[in-house]
């Protein structure tokens, strides 16, 4: 159906068998197109090239009338007959060259525009040729950027630990500790090494992407009660004697609807940020409802604060402000990062703020209220040509 109203489009088009100049007021009035050379023209009427034979043919006859009667016994009437028999031959080959010039007009218009559109395609093919060729040479110089970077960081985040490593080895071979606080120590070393190592793989699953969550319904007060209890046993906030509690709200505290585990991992990031960076004070958590559809969360400390530069790479791979880097020098870089993601994942959204540096920090993130939402199984699209770009922020 399509192709045949494309093609009867095609007839009617300007060199097809149906066309019909409106611009002619002859072909308006007769609604045929009179001549078959007239498929080929757009122009007015009074324009018209056969138009202007007829009328010059008019003329070279009411000139040979009248010369005909001025001077009737000087001309012959062989010499009349040879004037319409050459008006008659230019007519033929008037009418001839007008036909021939009206199609040249039309093909030569024709390619023109073929030529244009040829062109324009060529443009753009060009255009999207150079895109591509750019992102290729930018996703190249990212690889050779990763190279040096991540080699640089995951120098300084693995050697720490390894060092830890060696070292304890070395003081039980030399006798100087004994084998369980040599253990502990190898222990320790180890678990720091699997957790950087799942965090480098964490980044890498979330670039460009979300992550893949189930969702439940969850009790996240009980989650975050629990997480206190453990956070006010940290060794660093016993030493640091800080107050890790939590605000009661003035309103019932609704479930959620979450990644249980997943936000789990999130609040204790945020707790472990809060200690690690807040060197005398109090840590507090805190609720507040958003028009009954979302819970935030509030994690707020009085340490060492944000500057406003460090506030514009906070969340991004391998990002450590001064203050952190000199505070907790053992960080990854990577903690707000995941988190971030997985509270997107979620379907909330990631909140901070500090008034400046030694100021403090308050860092938090919405989550839905349960509503009898439904588990909708989510599968995040395969990401193509990965790439993990290390920011050369301060050494975590």
């Amino acid at each position: 159906m399509e192709e045949k109203e494309e093609n009867q489009s095609t007839k009617r088009d300007l060199g097809g068998n149906e066309y019909l100049n409106r611009h002619c007021w002859l072909v308006n009035n007769l609604n045929y197109a009179p001549y078959k050379r007239c498929q080929y023209c757009e122009l007015k009427f009074r324009r018209c090239l056969f138009l202007q034979y007829q009328i010059i043919s008019i003329l070279l006859l009411l000139v040979s009338f009248s010369l005909f009667l001025l001077f009737e016994k000087k001309l012959s009437a062989l010499t009349i007959i040879v004037i319409f028999i050459s008006v008659a031959i230019y007519g033929y080959f008037f009418n001839s060259s007008t036909e021939k010039i009206i199609k040249a007009n039309f093909y030569l218009k024709q390619t023109k525009n073929d030529l244009k559109e040829l062109t324009d395609n060529l443009e753009a093919k060009v255009r999207g040729q150079t895109r591509d060729i750019r992102k290729k040479s930018q996703y190249l110089q990212e690889l050779l950027n990763m190279k040096t970077d991540f080699l640089r960081v995951v120098n300084h985040q693995l050697n720490t630990p390894i060092s830890i490593v060696r070292g304890a080895f070395s003081m039980m071979e030399e006798k100087i500790w004994g084998i369980d606080k040599s253990l502990v120590a190898i222990k320790d070393g180890f678990d720091r090494i699997t957790q950087t190592v799942q965090d480098f793989w964490d980044a890498y699953e979330l670039e460009g992407e979300k992550m893949a969550m189930k969702p439940g319904k969850t009790n996240l007060a009980a989650i975050i009660e629990t997480l206190i209890l453990e956070k006010q046993k940290l060794p660093l906030a016993v030493k640091r004697q800080l107050a890790v509690t939590i605000s009661p709200p003035d309103f019932k505290i609704p479930l959620v609807w979450c990644d249980a585990k997943k936000i789990t991992h999130v609040i204790s990031n945020l707790l472990d940020n809060a200690v690690y960076y807040t060197e005398r004070g109090q840590v507090t958590v805190s609720y507040e409802l958003l028009g009954g559809r979302y819970l935030k969360v509030k994690v707020v400390d009085t340490g060492a604060g944000i500057s406003d530069e460090d506030k514009k790479t906070l969340f991004q791979k391998f990002s450590r402000g001064k203050a952190a880097s000199s505070l907790h020098p053992d960080g990854s870089g990577l903690g707000l990062y995941i988190s971030r993601k997985i509270i997107e994942s979620n379907d909330g959204e990631m909140i901070f703020s500090s008034r400046g540096v030694g100021q403090g920090s308050t860092f938090g993130f919405t989550v839905p209220i349960y509503q009898n939402q439904k588990p909708i199984a989510k599968a995040p699209a395969a990401s193509k040509n990965k790439i993990i770009v290390f920011k050369k922020n301060n050494p975590a």
